[in-house]
């Protein structure tokens, strides 16, 4: 089967599975995706599962703007052919926290050079990029990664100045990251 082919079938499971009332409910909040199934991640886990990891595929789903299709394409990228400089890329993408959730979570803090991706992140202008890197961090202290000094301070600093600034969710990831930080370090 081709790539457009198995995009073809994932959009018809996609289909299947599809909830008006989720989605009626996300784009109330805000969560305005070019298209959007209201496919739940326990749902889009089975379908990534049966998929198999692909990295070709992942990146066709990922251009399809599609929020199932780019919950998908974290899902199924294999984590060690994804490379900081996709990430990039994909976290100028990434518009809506949920996204951002799920990247961070079962992708970005599974790649190699993860952290210095995600303190590059912290660092930016852009809102979600500076979630994206809590987020990764998060993920990364809850799986056991250790931070060296240098970066433990490093992230402190990052996470007192997101605790001190206007974004919500950055702020809430921070306290995530210090949280697990302290515990690890407590």
């Amino acid at each position: 089967m081709t790539v457009q082919e198995r995009i073809l079938d994932i959009k018809q499971k996609l289909r299947l599975s599809m909830n008006g009332v989720a989605s009626g409910s996300m784009r109330e909040a805000g969560i305005g995706y070019k298209l959007n199934f209201g496919v739940g991640i326990p749902r889009l886990k089975e379908i990534a599962s049966e998929t198999g990891k692909d990295a070709e595929l992942a990146a066709a789903l990922w251009k399809e703007d599609v929020r199932e299709c780019r919950i998908l394409a974290a899902l199924v990228y294999p984590e060690d052919r994804f490379m900081p400089d996709l990430a990039d890329l994909w976290v100028e993408q990434i518009l809506f926290p949920d996204l951002a959730e799920v990247c961070s979570m079962y992708l970005f803090c599974k790649m190699q050079g993860a952290s210095e991706a995600a303190f590059r992140w912290m660092a930016s202008e852009n809102d979600m990029a500076r979630y994206c890197g809590f987020l990764t961090i998060a993920h990364m202290l809850r799986e056991g990664r250790e931070m060296g000094p240098r970066y433990v301070q490093e992230l402190r600093d990052q996470a007192q100045a997101a605790l001190n600034g206007s974004d919500l969710m950055c702020a809430q990831a921070a306290r995530t990251v210090l949280s697990r930080l302290d515990g690890e370090n407590g």
